[in-house]
Protein backbone atom coordinates (compact mmCIF):
# COMPACT_ATOMS: atom_id res chain seq x y z
CA UNK A 1 0.00 0.00 0.00
CA UNK A 2 2.83 2.37 0.86
CA UNK A 3 4.51 1.82 -2.51
CA UNK A 4 1.31 2.71 -4.36
CA UNK A 5 0.94 5.87 -2.26
CA UNK A 6 4.54 6.92 -2.99
CA UNK A 7 4.11 6.20 -6.71
CA UNK A 8 0.92 8.29 -6.74
CA UNK A 9 2.65 11.16 -4.93
CA UNK A 10 5.59 10.97 -7.35
CA UNK A 11 3.32 11.01 -10.40
CA UNK A 12 1.31 13.89 -8.95
CA UNK A 13 4.41 15.94 -8.17
CA UNK A 14 5.75 15.36 -11.68
CA UNK A 15 2.45 16.59 -13.11
CA UNK A 16 2.81 19.76 -11.00
CA UNK A 17 6.55 20.42 -11.34
CA UNK A 18 6.92 19.72 -15.05
CA UNK A 19 4.63 22.55 -16.24
CA UNK A 20 6.18 24.91 -13.65
CA UNK A 21 9.64 24.15 -14.99
CA UNK A 22 8.56 24.27 -18.62
CA UNK A 23 6.75 27.59 -18.49
CA UNK A 24 8.47 29.43 -15.64
CA UNK A 25 11.96 28.20 -14.71
CA UNK A 26 13.07 27.50 -18.30
CA UNK A 27 12.04 31.01 -19.32
CA UNK A 28 13.91 32.54 -16.36
CA UNK A 29 17.09 30.60 -17.13
CA UNK A 30 16.99 31.40 -20.84
CA UNK A 31 16.42 35.10 -20.09
CA UNK A 32 19.39 35.04 -17.68
CA UNK A 33 21.71 33.41 -20.24
CA UNK A 34 20.66 35.84 -22.99
CA UNK A 35 21.19 38.80 -20.63
CA UNK A 36 24.63 37.46 -19.62
CA UNK A 37 25.66 37.09 -23.27
CA UNK A 38 24.45 40.59 -24.12
CA UNK A 39 26.23 42.10 -21.07
CA UNK A 40 29.46 40.31 -21.94
CA UNK A 41 29.56 38.06 -18.86
CA UNK A 42 29.51 35.02 -21.14
CA UNK A 43 31.83 35.29 -24.16
CA UNK A 44 29.87 33.50 -26.85
CA UNK A 45 32.56 34.18 -29.47
CA UNK A 46 35.12 32.32 -27.38
CA UNK A 47 32.77 29.39 -26.85
CA UNK A 48 31.98 29.09 -30.54
CA UNK A 49 35.41 29.88 -32.06
CA UNK A 50 38.11 28.89 -29.62
CA UNK A 51 36.14 26.65 -27.31
CA UNK A 52 35.83 24.06 -30.05
CA UNK A 53 32.10 23.61 -29.73
CA UNK A 54 31.51 23.36 -33.48
CA UNK A 55 34.66 21.32 -34.06
CA UNK A 56 33.65 18.79 -31.42
CA UNK A 57 30.11 18.67 -32.76
CA UNK A 58 31.24 18.14 -36.36
CA UNK A 59 33.68 15.41 -35.25
CA UNK A 60 30.87 13.62 -33.44
CA UNK A 61 28.57 13.86 -36.47
CA UNK A 62 31.27 12.58 -38.83
CA UNK A 63 32.08 9.67 -36.51
CA UNK A 64 28.40 8.78 -36.17
CA UNK A 65 27.88 8.84 -39.96
CA UNK A 66 31.05 6.79 -40.48
CA UNK A 67 29.98 4.15 -37.97
CA UNK A 68 26.48 3.96 -39.44
CA UNK A 69 27.83 3.73 -43.00
CA UNK A 70 30.25 0.95 -42.06
CA UNK A 71 27.53 -0.92 -40.22
CA UNK A 72 25.22 -0.67 -43.22
CA UNK A 73 28.03 -1.72 -45.55
CA UNK A 74 28.70 -4.74 -43.36
CA UNK A 75 25.06 -5.76 -43.34
CA UNK A 76 24.83 -5.39 -47.11
CA UNK A 77 27.98 -7.42 -47.71
CA UNK A 78 26.75 -10.21 -45.47
CA UNK A 79 23.34 -10.24 -47.12
CA UNK A 80 24.81 -10.16 -50.62
CA UNK A 81 27.12 -13.07 -49.92
CA UNK A 82 25.00 -15.81 -51.49
CA UNK A 83 26.92 -18.45 -53.43
CA UNK A 84 25.39 -17.64 -56.83
CA UNK A 85 26.19 -13.93 -56.60
CA UNK A 86 29.73 -14.56 -55.33
CA UNK A 87 30.48 -16.93 -58.20
CA UNK A 88 29.16 -14.42 -60.76
CA UNK A 89 31.20 -11.43 -59.63
CA UNK A 90 35.00 -11.37 -59.21
CA UNK A 91 34.72 -8.47 -56.75
CA UNK A 92 32.38 -10.39 -54.49
CA UNK A 93 34.57 -13.46 -54.89
CA UNK A 94 37.56 -11.40 -53.68
CA UNK A 95 35.60 -10.07 -50.71
CA UNK A 96 34.43 -13.57 -49.86
CA UNK A 97 37.98 -14.93 -50.09
CA UNK A 98 39.24 -12.12 -47.88
CA UNK A 99 36.51 -12.86 -45.34
CA UNK A 100 37.38 -16.56 -45.34
CA UNK A 101 41.07 -15.73 -44.95
CA UNK A 102 40.36 -13.49 -41.99
CA UNK A 103 38.13 -16.19 -40.50
CA UNK A 104 41.01 -18.66 -40.80
CA UNK A 105 43.25 -16.22 -38.96
CA UNK A 106 40.78 -16.22 -36.07
CA UNK A 107 38.49 -13.25 -36.63
CA UNK A 108 34.89 -14.36 -36.21
CA UNK A 109 33.21 -11.31 -37.74
CA UNK A 110 35.89 -9.24 -39.47
CA UNK A 111 35.05 -5.57 -40.07
CA UNK A 112 34.00 -4.80 -43.61
CA UNK A 113 36.72 -2.23 -44.19
CA UNK A 114 39.36 -4.77 -43.15
CA UNK A 115 37.79 -7.31 -45.51
CA UNK A 116 37.86 -4.72 -48.29
CA UNK A 117 41.53 -3.86 -47.65
CA UNK A 118 42.55 -7.54 -47.60
CA UNK A 119 40.61 -8.16 -50.83
CA UNK A 120 42.31 -5.16 -52.39
CA UNK A 121 45.75 -6.49 -51.37
CA UNK A 122 44.90 -9.94 -52.72
CA UNK A 123 43.79 -8.35 -55.99
CA UNK A 124 47.09 -6.49 -56.28
CA UNK A 125 49.00 -9.73 -55.65
CA UNK A 126 47.05 -11.51 -58.38
CA UNK A 127 47.57 -8.60 -60.78
CA UNK A 128 51.34 -8.61 -60.14
CA UNK A 129 51.57 -12.32 -60.78
CA UNK A 130 50.21 -11.94 -64.29
CA UNK A 131 48.58 -14.58 -66.47
CA UNK A 132 49.82 -18.13 -66.09
CA UNK A 133 51.04 -19.64 -69.35
CA UNK A 134 50.93 -23.43 -69.07
CA UNK A 135 52.80 -23.92 -72.35
CA UNK A 136 55.75 -21.71 -71.35
CA UNK A 137 57.74 -24.71 -70.14
CA UNK A 138 57.47 -26.40 -73.56
CA UNK A 139 58.81 -23.43 -75.54
CA UNK A 140 62.32 -23.90 -76.99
Amino acid sequence: MDVALYALLFAGSICIYLPIYRYLVARWSSDYVIRAIEDGQIDLTYLLDEGGVFDELSDRVVKRFKHNALAELGQMSHQAGSAEEVAASPELMGLDAAGQLLNMVGMKKPPVMLQYKVAEALGRLVAKQGPVDDFEQFKP
